[in-house]
């Protein structure tokens, strides 16, 4: 039980880990572009010749491959070539409309131009190189000459990292030049040299479907062979109107960096309020750690709850196939069932229903005696039977399971557990997983402020030490429940030694029909029945057990215990043979038998 709630809380961490981290790399089962590199080289006659070199991460093979490319505004695209790199080889692409491997074809609008390219494309990195002439680039003025074109369309339907825009003009040393970007220019950085007479734009990453379009003016002498002239002086009007977009675009991106900081630091308050709230909560509600228990003594005095609640507050888990095999005793010695050798069969027994009101809300004994069993009983032979149909073994492990259940919720009605405790214990194990995924959110947020993004991780990662230490040794059981279990313990170091004890001095507290089911539950059945027979003559257990089940404890040397046990775990669920908690009685021989079969099976 305490697994499958630390599995839980560990599920719900990891979920909302990868919820709320935020993801800053495209994810690779997705096709991207690694690198897109543009390079205009303008002309003198306002023509330019560009070149594309794209690098393609395709997650699937692909037959063809499409490039779209915005060119309105300009006089159209001629002289189009592709070639890829494939390996070690470059190959050269050529035009057609055959649709064959290693050719191209290209459709062009008056606004827009695709290259489409055909091949057996795998998944490994292709890079592309594309070249063709622009015809009609640049604008010329009276005062300047424009540049005024999208670069990237919003057509791409893949987004591209490494993103390098480069403007190269025919003539170095200019007196002016100018140039606004429009886009996703988070990420972006410009770079204008007069004397090389160039500007190189580059940005990390831009998002698919999201268009970048470059606004260049340069002076009209750059380009004197342009026959594309508008004879009216313009660079006044153009730089306001664009020197207006970049303020507000400036201003855009500072009211969206102070909205982050804003989001960002209240995202940071909340975080150390609620890691301060946890502090506050564990010295206000602090998690009881175990005690040091003195040394077990022997005792021989039996708890007022049955046997198989013992195994419960031990445990403070289910109870196992042994407490049930503790359960029937204990049912015998109401005389509500009786318990019987099989005869001329080795450690089989008749389980045999008296009292039918016992079945009355128990779905494993009315499956025991009215299903596996008949005429009101049944035997470890019926059980091996039973269970070799799969939808009756768990038609059984279910009903066990309820019984295993039932057991728990009334054993720890007997107020050993610590309900309250473990309900904060949860609460703060809750809480400071729920802070880790928001913890990390805010450290992603705070990387360029590396002494806040150090002190978060410290304190949660001191935090996750905290809470892990408290948990691993908490306290479960209340003041009364240390002092059940302390005697339990007592009477399990009574029944691991009582055969080399002297009981006659202590007859009138063993000699007891319900000491044997609390030696079961401990395991030490066969202990206890050896030292009975060596302590006490045969005719006086006979007197005191025979009304209940002497035959079976002393003819069978204790196997009932072990025999019964073993062989409802075998029924109900071979596959937890690892879990078994018995340690006496055969057991060993038993798992080796039994995972034996399942080997052969």
């Amino acid at each position: 039980m305490k697994r499958k709630k630390l599995t839980w809380l560990f599920c719900l961490f990891f979920t909302a880990f990868f919820f709320l981290a935020p993801a800053v790399a495209h994810a690779s089962a997705k096709d991207d572009i690694g690198k897109y590199d543009v390079t205009v080289n303008i002309l003198k006659n306002g023509d330019a010749e560009v070149t594309h070199e794209v690098t393609y991460n395709l997650s699937k093979k692909a037959n063809q491959l499409t490039l779209p490319q915005s060119i309105s505004g300009t006089d159209g695209v001629y002289s189009v070539s592709v070639s890829v790199v494939s390996g070690s080889r470059k190959i050269r692409l050529k035009q057609g409309t055959s649709h064959k491997k290693n050719t191209f074809e290209t459709k062009q609008t008056r606004k827009k131009l695709e290259i489409t390219t055909y091949g057996n494309y795998g998944t490994n990195p292709l890079k592309f190189t594309y070249v063709y002439r622009l015809h009609g680039l640049v604008t010329n003025y009276k005062d300047c000459a424009e540049v005024n074109w999208r670069v990237i369309s919003s057509n791409l339907t893949v987004p591209q990292r490494n993103v390098g825009i480069h403007f190269v003009l025919p003539q170095k040393k200019v007196r002016f030049l100018r140039i606004w970007n429009h886009g996703n220019l988070d990420t972006a950085k410009t770079n204008v040299s007069f004397g090389k007479g160039r500007v190189d734009v580059s940005l990390k990453q831009n998002p698919a479907h999201q268009s970048l379009r470059c606004h260049l003016l340069f002076p009209a002498g750059v380009t004197p062979e342009n026959k594309k002239v508008v004879k009216q002086h313009s660079k006044e009007h153009i730089e306001a109107i664009e020197d207006k977009r970049l303020e507000k675009s400036v201003r855009k991106r500072e009211r969206k960096k102070n909205t982050y900081n804003i989001i960002r630091f209240a995202w940071l308050g909340a975080v150390a309020l609620s890691i301060l709230s946890w502090f506050i909560y564990l010295i206000k509600h602090p998690i009881k750690q175990k005690i040091a228990m003195p040394d077990p003594e022997y005792s021989y005095d039996l708890p007022k709850y049955p046997a198989e609640f013992a195994e419960v507050i031990m445990t403070n888990n289910k109870p196992t196939p042994r407490a049930f095999a503790a359960y029937l005793l204990e049912l015998a010695f109401e005389k509500k069932v009786t318990i019987e050798t099989v005869p001329n069969s080795k450690n089989d027994f008749y389980i045999k229903l008296v009292d039918k009101g016992i079945l009355h809300g128990n779905e494993l004994l009315r499956l025991l005696f009215g299903r596996v069993g008949r005429k009101g009983r049944f035997t470890l032979k019926d059980l091996e039977s039973f269970s070799q149909n799969d939808r009756q073994r768990l038609r059984l492990s279910s009903a066990f399971d309820k019984w295993a259940e039932d057991v728990l919720r009334r054993a720890r009605n007997t107020g050993y557990y610590d309900r309250k405790g473990e309900k904060r214990t949860r609460i703060a194990v809750i809480w400071c997983i729920a802070n880790i995924p928001f913890t990390v959110a805010c450290i992603c947020m705070f990387l360029d402020k590396l002494p806040v993004a150090i002190l978060l991780a410290v304190l949660i990662i001191f935090c996750g030490f905290l809470i892990s230490r408290l948990y691993r040794n908490r306290e479960t059981y209340t003041a009364g429940g240390i002092t059940m279990r302390y005697r339990l313990l007592c009477l399990k170091k009574t029944f691991e030694d009582i055969r080399r004890m002297n009981l006659e001095p202590v007859k009138d507290k063993v000699l007891h029909e319900q000491l044997v089911p609390y030696s079961i539950v401990f395991g030490s059945s066969r202990n206890t029945i050896k030292a009975l027979k060596t302590n006490f003559p045969a005719k006086r257990l006979q007197i005191v057990f025979e009304s209940y089940y002497f035959p079976v404890f002393i003819f069978s040397d204790g196997d009932y215990a072990a025999s019964l046990s073993e062989g409802l775990m075998s029924a109900i669920a071979p596959i937890k043979i690892d879990k078994m908690n018995t340690n006496d009685d055969l057991s060993v021989k038993f798992k080796k038998s039994l995972l034996e079969k399942l080997r052969k099976k």
